[in-house]
């Protein structure tokens, strides 16, 4: 079974890409279970700020969190990740958003994914069956169950007021970067985009396929999204893993959530608490990869590396492809030979390895 979202060429050069923390701050409560493995033994971003939550808030406003995010079903409520507007939201505008969101949107958000509230047809039209869907369906989780009978606008505040207690002391130290790995992975895509189409973009994202005339995503249950006129809105997470997520509700233009690139970045923040494991950015990347990534202040060709590094075209080589494969560097043909590049992502690396060079601290 699959969700079709009909998008020709003509409406997907009408999507966009946009960012917003209370996607990062959902996809890493759903990310506490089982965090993604990691390089070298660090310690996950995610694992980081699903800990510094829990030793700050309170434990009722933690078993709301943790009621609304669950990891053991595939469906959070849609009103809790609203729609961004650009790259550059503040999780104080975000929560205001979540905070007023209307009643009965609330109300319907959480019927579709819990027991014992109200069957609308139009989901139930989704599953192979009736039975199915309700099946599906998880129970009421007893932390939600008061807030729940105080009305949906106890629901929504609720949880904007804990999603914002999430960001303030889960990840706000570490936002300027997240942002900054968020944006660089937005302009990678465009790139992509502009030297490769559309298709080989979102062939990258993995979890979706593009026919020419729709997205498909594979799912438990139907439904085909037939008014994404105005493009598909593409969201990057660096907490989220796996496979694609959707959102998709009329009139508004369907969102995609994909992982972001270049989350290493995100597990050597200096700023780890002491029984984290610190491992600066030179040691995930490695120094001779590094020091590639500093000569490439210029387009640069292999010969022109080797003869700066030492090292031979063909050991240069090999470093290229590992930081061509993890979205550091990018390369053009021109002529009867190839230039490599930093990528934005690979800017950022190194704009921040450089500040804490000036620190008098590790090399990044």
């Amino acid at each position: 079974m699959s969700i079709h979202i009909l998008v020709d060429s003509e409406v997907l050069a009408r999507s966009r890409f946009a960012s917003s923390p209370a996607v990062e701050v959902m996809a890493t409560l759903r990310s506490r279970a089982s965090p993604p493995p990691t390089a070298l033994g660090a310690v996950h971003h995610t694992s980081r700020w699903n800990r510094r939550a829990a030793e700050a808030l309170d434990e009722p406003t933690l078993a709301v969190l943790h009621a609304l995010a669950p990891v053991d079903h595939d469906y959070t409520p849609d009103f809790l990740t609203p729609r961004p507007t650009g790259t550059r939201l503040t999780i104080d505008e975000v929560v205001e958003t979540i905070a007023t969101t209307p009643e009965e949107i609330v109300d319907y958000h959480l019927d579709i994914g819990l027991a014992g509230r109200p069957v609308r047809p139009e989901v139930v039209e989704q599953f192979a069956s009736e039975e199915a869907y309700l099946a599906w369906r998880r129970p009421l989780p007893r932390a939600l169950a008061e807030v729940v009978a105080a009305g949906p606008r106890a629901v929504a505040e609720e949880a904007a007021r804990a999603i914002q207690l999430f960001h303030a002391h889960g990840l706000a130290d570490d936002w300027p970067l997240v942002r900054s790995v968020l944006e660089a992975d937005i302009a990678e895509r465009g790139t992509q985009i502009s030297t490769r189409g559309w298709a080989a973009m979102l062939d990258d994202l993995g979890g979706l396929t593009w026919t020419g005339s729709e997205l498909t995503l594979q799912r438990p249950y139907e439904g085909v999204v037939d008014w994404a006129d105005d493009g598909v809105l593409f969201v990057p997470s660096t907490a989220h893993t796996g496979r694609v997520q959707f959102t998709a509700e009329r009139p508004d233009s369907p969102v995609v959530t994909y992982p972001a690139r270049g989350t290493a970045l995100l597990w050597s923040r200096r700023h780890q608490s002491a029984d984290d494991p610190v491992h600066d950015v030179a040691e995930l990347i490695g120094q001779g990869r590094r020091a590639i990534l500093l000569r490439l202040d210029r387009p640069r060709t292999t010969r022109d590396l080797s003869r700066l590094d030492g090292r031979s075209e063909s050991t240069i080589s090999y470093h290229l492809g590992v930081l061509t494969r993890a979205g550091l560097v990018d390369k053009r043909r021109s002529g009867g030979s190839v230039a490599y590049r930093r990528t934005a992502l690979a800017e950022s690396l190194v704009a921040a390895g450089a500040r804490v060079d000036e620190t008098g601290g590790q090399c990044a």
